[in-house]
């Protein structure tokens, strides 16, 4: 179902209520929902950007659509007690991400819902929110994910070595799932250079490529013996396409780990190859 970015909103409220979870009136969530239900009644859809809410309005193409994901995807799952608490903390946060650079509460636990999300879109089956952070089975195989958000470059160390602890801890073959949108955008800048989505692909991809080049030896280091077989790399950014419309741009990028260990690379291969295959429909460069 396609739904504009007002309905979109609504829907995801809507899921949220339907938990028995209500929202703020000043919640980031009813912000967004509120300029965008506003711009439709005032002006037809278009939010100018002298509007006091336009950068809530921009955020929304990034939130919301990624709630809706969501919840389009794990429906069944509201019923479940530690998915009902993922969604409490995901209503947390401010509007903007770049004024909550120490502390969101919020748009972790939103990343763990996606990471569940595309996991049930790949068809993977008995999915739960549990440690490392979201569990899955593929194949008779449980894997277990650690989800991380990299806010500040000072913090990878620290981040992905949490995930790798979470990962021995639970004591299955397990993926490491970073966010970086914070870290490759610490101020949340707007893209507003227009060009064509292959171009446009081509620089972010580059761009990600290059951080990870930057990182690459030591997470293997960080990771060593912990049971990791390998990491995969989520980024969505706001962008102004080539048609002057505001739309998100996601890249995921997959990278083994475990070179050493050939077992665990065949594990990964099989687990990422399944995994990519639940992205949801964002623009996928």
């Amino acid at each position: 179902m396609v739904r504009t970015r007002r309905e979109a909103a609504s829907f995801v409220i809507d899921s949220i209520r339907a938990m028995g979870i209500n929202l703020h009136p000043q919640s980031r969530l009813m912000r967004m929902q509120r300029v965008l239900s506003d711009a439709c009644k005032e002006t037809g859809g278009v939010i100018q950007p002298n509007h006091p809410e336009f950068e809530t309005a921009l955020e929304s193409v990034r939130d919301v659509q990624l709630l809706e994901f969501v919840f389009d995807q794990l429906e069944s799952h509201c019923d479940d007690t530690e998915f009902q608490k993922l969604v409490k903390k995901a209503v947390k946060d401010s509007a903007l991400p770049q004024q909550d650079q120490q502390q969101s509460m919020g748009r972790d636990a939103q990343f763990e819902l996606f990471i569940a999300a595309v996991c049930n879109n790949a068809g993977l089956t008995d999915i739960l929110c549990e440690e490392p952070d979201v569990t899955c089975t593929l194949g008779g195989t449980k894997y277990g994910i650690a989800a991380k958000r990299i806010k500040s470059l000072t913090t990878i160390e620290k981040r992905v070595k949490e995930g790798a602890n979470q990962i021995e801890r639970a004591r299955l073959p397990g993926v490491i799932a970073l966010d970086t949108c914070v870290v490759l955008n610490r101020e949340n800048e707007r893209i507003i250079t227009q060009m064509p989505d292959g171009s446009f692909g081509s620089c972010y991809k580059k761009a990600l490529t290059l951080f990870l080049d930057d990182y690459h030896d030591r997470i293997h280091e960080w990771v060593r013996g912990k049971g990791v077989r390998g990491l995969v790399i989520h980024d969505h950014q706001v962008r102004m396409d080539a048609d002057g419309r505001w739309s998100l741009a996601s890249m995921t990028m997959a990278f083994h780990t475990p070179g050493w260990d050939q077992t665990y690379d065949r594990e990964f291969e099989v687990f990422i190859g399944t995994y990519l295959k639940g992205l949801p429909n964002i623009n996928q460069l």
